[in-house]
């Protein structure tokens, strides 16, 4: 099972379901938040800890739909996953994949923040 391939498409639709203002099923992106934190909760690694405590914000943000706490959550998430990356160095590549997914944990962290400004503005576009 290629996990890296499975984040990244556990971010995809959590950016897509909470972009889309939740109009559709909000449990899909918490299906793989709760998949993440099963993993993350039974690891001994004291450096995904943090990891797992802001999935669980992410989580929470989700639940009552506050885009700005998705943004941040995202934001912290990027920066958490790339500090866990700093170690690993190997031809395997695992840090740089790390690295890779904590770019776009932040990238989409942004994007939300552009959403939850605009909501706020009242200039956020039309959704279909």
């Amino acid at each position: 099972m290629n996990y890296f391939n499975e984040i990244e498409s556990g971010i995809r639709t959590l950016f897509d379901t909470t972009s889309a203002g939740f109009r559709g099923d909000s449990s899909a992106g918490q299906n793989h938040i709760g998949t993440w934190l099963n993993v993350l909760q039974n690891s001994n690694d004291p450096a995904l800890r943090p990891i797992a405590q802001e999935l669980e914000t992410l989580n929470r943000a989700i639940s009552s739909n506050d885009v700005a706490a998705m943004s941040k959550s995202f934001f912290l998430l990027g920066n958490l996953t790339g500090k866990a990356a700093l170690p690993l160095h190997s031809f395997a590549g695992l840090g740089d994949k790390m690295r890779e997914l904590s770019q776009k944990l932040i990238s989409a962290g942004g994007n939300l923040q552009v959403i939850s400004q605009q909501q706020l503005s009242g200039t956020a576009p039309a959704q279909h």
